[in-house]
């Protein structure tokens, strides 16, 4: 996969080499279900019309840059999404730099020069997808732009879990209450972060809440099952052997800790 970022500076020397793709548009913040089937729906918009599998995102995230006092609780960095990404057969992912001039452009002007720019001939977003300044611009208004343009628009419905929506916000509200259990059915997976035994935490992951919980590290020789007691926002105690664990490591976080629960049973 290739990743190419994009800014102001460069946008244009861009256009001229973009290759024509399928698009999916969005944020996405931890890559969950909802999120991955708008990147299914261009999937297939790309296998059909023979183009290039895109995703185009930004960093920072948009309220960090415009409010400057708001602590944005970042799913996972860059890297990781990419890893995901790549996974889902994406072919290039654009990575927009997000800022305060960005956030002024019309809606129309961010959609020529960031989206039809750089050669999106079908494009895939959530039904709840915003762009341009304010906020303006919306999945009707990207309709009406996507037929002047003739070019392809999917807009994927709302996906649900137990009858709400599937969010970066619900997946950030479960972190904060400790209910990691119903993560694998918004994620598709265990919330995971990395994490540095002298350092802690390493940016742009999130922690849960405070407490103990179960989880699984990722070594050399497969999964250790073992409980860790997250500390702060940073730091997390690890009831097992440090030396055993890697320096730098892969965490799963699977639930919550039973303290009826002895280690031995869960491992």
């Amino acid at each position: 996969m290739q990743i190419i970022y994009v800014n102001e500076e460069n946008i244009e020397e861009l256009q001229k080499s973009a290759t024509a793709s399928a698009m999916a548009l969005g944020y996405f913040d931890g890559v969950h279900l909802g999120h991955q089937k708008v990147i299914t729906k261009a999937k297939e918009k790309a296998v059909e019309h023979q183009l290039a599998l895109a995703v185009l995102s930004f960093f920072p995230h948009p309220k960090s840059v415009l409010l400057p006092n708001y602590e944005v609780k970042y799913l996972e960095p860059i890297e990781q999404k990419a890893e995901k990404l790549a996974k889902l057969g994406v072919d290039i992912f654009y990575i927009v730099e997000f800022t305060k001039e960005l956030a002024k452009l019309p809606p129309n002007t961010f959609l020529n020069r960031y989206v039809v720019g750089l050669q999106a001939k079908e494009i895939s977003c959530g039904f709840d997808y915003t762009y341009g300044s304010k906020a303006s611009g919306n999945v009707e208004t990207l309709a009406v732009y996507a037929a002047k343009q003739q070019i392809g628009l999917t807009v994927v419905d709302e996906f649900k879990w137990n009858e709400e929506k599937i969010s970066s916000t619900r997946i950030r509200k479960c972190l904060q209450a400790g209910k990691l259990y119903e993560l694998p059915q918004l994620l598709g997976t265990y919330h995971t972060t990395k994490y540095c035994q002298r350092g802690g935490v390493l940016p742009y992951y999130s922690l849960p809440n405070i407490g103990d919980y179960r989880v699984l590290i990722y070594t050399s020789d497969g999964l250790i099952p073992c409980i860790a007691t997250v500390l702060c926002k940073k730091r997390v105690q690890f009831h097992h052997d440090l030396k055993a664990l890697p320096t730098i490591m892969t965490i799963q976080w699977v639930d919550e800790y039973d303290s009826n629960q002895t280690f031995q049973s869960y491992a």
